[in-house]
């Protein structure tokens, strides 16, 4: 704990190592949801070993790095997640499982848990059965997840955060403000993931969803400055995803590859899950040419010349070191929770 707060404090005042990385652990998937198509990339990339893994985060360690998401894909397919999380727990590292859920049961999390795991983010769009099993393709969808929400609530232990990962999308925009109730109401927090693209038109908001977007956005931001401690967004984060949601242009600054980074499931490190691969952090050159001029140069000009997004890992890690009244914000939520 003291050595990531002495991390987190250098991140804050020189804002120029990694604190946050999103590792996809594995691109195979359970599910063929309707706004993602990471499962058709699976087999692109060798899956690395326990041993290949702690060697990448032992470098990232010594960069700076404190919080690593573990996401896929389908994390929950590894059947060594529990050993992986042990280690990267061992590391000093916080960790976040991400996770749909389906797989869970009583066995598997009682595994995690025993690892260490204390933080999961859990995919829930909607509080409509049918809505949810139509945007997964498959059945009984909403009853799964719940089931796995009510579990990780049981056997997590005192101090945790059990997250609802909500896709906000013209098919459940209405629905956020319930959602929110909702989650409260399971102890749970919810964070409110502004749609980027998809191939399926439905997800596409159109002119004639702005209103909605202004009634949802202004009802979350009414609630979030009234203490709804629940909502994991800061009031920053959901005023800027009511703009991008309208006008699809990110409207904040990017810390891509500077704070934080992605890591597909070989091990390769990119600045954002939108570009290729740089190089495999277990190169014996990685780090040096990540503290490079050269990639520095590179990832300005890759930033400058994206279409831009709302990531919440991305943005929120932005506006936590950039901001004070979102870092404030997370300081209260954490003393309150």
């Amino acid at each position: 704990m003291i050595t990531n707060i002495y991390k987190f404090l250098s991140a804050l005042v020189f804002r120029n190592r990694p604190i946050y990385a999103h590792y996809g652990i594995t691109h195979r998937c359970n599910l063929r949801c309707r706004m993602c198509s990471i499962y058709q990339d699976a087999g692109q990339h060798n899956e690395l070993s326990v041993e290949q893994i702690e060697h990448i985060f032992t470098i990232l360690r010594s960069l700076g790095l404190i919080y690593v998401s573990i996401g896929g894909g389908e994390p929950l397919l590894r059947d060594d997640l529990s050993v992986i999380i042990r280690s990267l727990r061992e590391k000093g590292l916080m960790v976040r499982l991400l996770t749909n859920g389906i797989l869970a049961d009583k066995g598997i999390i009682k595994e995690l848990v025993s690892a260490g795991l204390r933080d999961v983010s859990i995919s829930l769009d909607t509080l409509d059965p049918a809505k949810q099993d139509d945007i997964y393709n498959r059945k009984d969808s909403w009853d799964d997840i719940k089931k796995a929400l009510d579990l990780f609530a049981e056997m997590l232990p005192r101090r945790k955060r059990i997250l609802i990962n909500t896709v906000v999308s013209p098919f459940n925009i209405l629905e956020l403000p319930a959602l929110s109730q909702f989650a409260e109401k399971m102890g749970c927090h919810i964070s409110f993931i502004p749609i980027e693209s998809s191939s399926d038109s439905r997800f596409i908001f159109t002119d004639e969803d702005c209103q909605n977007i202004d009634k949802t956005y202004g009802a979350l931001i009414e609630a979030k400055k009234k203490g709804r401690g629940n909502i994991f967004n800061s009031v920053r984060f959901l005023g800027n995803s009511r703009q991008y949601l309208k006008s699809q242009k990110r409207n904040w600054a990017c810390d891509a590859g500077n704070l934080y980074l992605s890591i597909n499931p070989g091990g390769e490190f990119s600045i954002c899950h939108k570009y290729k691969p740089e190089m495999s952090i277990n190169d014996s050159n990685f780090k040096e040419y990540f503290l490079s001029g050269e990639f520095r140069n590179k990832r300005s000009d890759l930033i400058h010349h994206c279409d831009g997004c709302l990531r919440p890992c991305w943005a929120e890690t932005s506006f936590l070191l950039n901001d004070a009244n979102c870092l404030w914000e997370m300081i209260r939520n954490k003393i309150l929770s």
